[in-house]
């Protein structure tokens, strides 16, 4: 199978049946960002079947690049290892008996801080960047229409950082009254991957209960860049004036009608009855029936609006908390494998040694050719990891070659033995 028909499907579209998205497998938006989309063992099969990849190559160059692999692995558990260990304290989650005297006043958000910006390398690694405050804020003034609208406090936190990552343009099926109400495809622009990290002030109190001294973190899919505010705690449903005409309207014409209904049988019945005390019984009944109707029809619209938020986050959750943090680690060692994968295969192909600038165009170029994607590869980066691992040579003018793969995996295996008798 080609590389072509192995990673670019065309714009054969992915089904998600949760969210009623269709995700276009080469979009026709995709934001140019550090990340790769590409699958590490499907990148690894594409580059082998190159025609610039030599034949008798081929092997060795699979054991470089799985060795490469592992090296990144075991950086990847010294990062796993130091969250871990600081990350237990304000973990929301923990199930485990501290053994430590209970954190001091504000020592919780000094260790927040501190996590959050371990977590800051970790996220650029893995390709998200980060939602800045005037995007959020743009987002609470407007929902689409699959969103809920809500009012958003921002003073409630003492952290919050929110990230994304896959900047596309998806669809979702939508009716329109010029269609005759019947279901269309409308483009939605949306971020493929959003993790937010927060922790609340002290004495906020949220619906859930979360716990103002632990570090929050939640990871979703597929959300509406209109509707990103949905994803943070505090907020409040903003019920809109469309919704507040359909219940009051309604309610005020039917106080209107009764009245006059009433007023008139009233009017009758005191001329009867000499009962003027049975009219007014009769008015301040009506009233309050519709009052409490009125009111009864704002919760409902309420209660909907919050269904629709719930079900919304459930089919787009993807993690919480240390889960999180995990998959963020896990991202982002791989991100760094594709990197350096195609920095090396780059240098290795190229007859001549090359510019740092050429060596970036040059990826550019194979990742375009392999899936179809624009990304901004970040050759600096990859160069360095290389570097790092004796496998780069500089010639009298500083451009850039590597090493045949033989030569590169005893250079790779001597890295482990600097590590083993370190």
């Amino acid at each position: 199978m080609s590389s072509q028909s192995l990673i670019g499907a065309g714009l054969q579209l992915t089904r998600i049946a949760s969210t009623t998205e269709s995700i276009p497998t080469n979009p026709r938006h995709w934001a140019i960002e550090s990340y790769i989309p590409i699958l590490t063992t499907e990148l690894i099969e594409a580059l082998l079947a190159r025609k610039d990849c030599p034949d008798e190559a081929k092997e060795r160059l699979r054991d470089v690049f799985s060795a490469m692999s592992d090296l990144l692995h075991q950086r990847g558990r010294r990062l796993h290892t130091g969250f871990t260990g600081q990350y237990a304290e304000i973990d929301p989650d923990r199930d485990t008996m501290p053994m430590t005297l209970p954190p001091l006043p504000g020592q919780g958000v000094e260790d927040a801080v501190r996590i959050a910006e371990l977590s800051r390398q970790v996220l650029t690694d893995a390709g998200y960047s980060e939602v800045d405050r005037a995007e959020l804020e743009k987002a609470v003034e407007f929902a689409s229409e699959w969103g809920v609208p809500l009012h958003v406090d921002f003073e409630v936190f003492d952290l919050l950082m929110v990230y994304a990552r896959g900047d596309i343009t998806g669809m979702r099926k939508a009716r329109r009254w010029r269609k005759l109400f019947r279901q269309i495809d409308v483009d939605v622009p949306l971020y493929q991957r959003v993790v937010v990290f927060f922790k609340l002030r002290e004495g906020i109190k949220t619906d859930d209960q979360l716990e103002h001294s632990k570090l929050h973190l939640r990871m979703f899919k597929n959300i509406p860049k209109m509707d990103i505010d949905m994803l943070l705690p505090g907020t409040r449903i903003r019920v809109s004036w469309l919704d507040h005409s359909r219940y009051i309207v309604p309610s005020l014409g039917g106080i209107g009608m009764t009245l006059y209904k009433i007023i008139r049988a009233a009017l009758f019945v005191a001329v009867i009855t000499y009962s003027v005390a049975a009219m007014l019984l009769g008015l301040t009944l009506a009233i309050i029936g519709y009052l409490i109707r009125s009111v009864m029809n704002y919760i409902q619209t309420r209660n909907r609006y919050m269904l629709s938020l719930t079900r919304s986050l459930y089919y787009q959750k993807l993690d919480t908390n240390a889960g999180v943090a995990y998959r963020l680690l896990h991202e982002a060692e791989a991100q760094r494998h594709r990197e350096v994968m195609l920095a090396y295969y780059a240098l290795l192909s190229s007859e001549t040694p090359i510019s740092l600038r050429r060596l970036r165009r040059r990826v550019q170029r194979i990742i375009r050719e392999t899936a179809s994607a624009e990304v901004d590869y970040r050759a600096s980066e990859a160069i360095k990891t290389l570097e790092s691992w004796n496998l780069i040579e500089r010639d009298s003018i500083g451009l850039l070659k590597t090493y045949a793969p033989n030569e590169a995996m005893r250079r790779i295996d001597a890295c482990w033995d600097t590590k083993l008798n370190a």
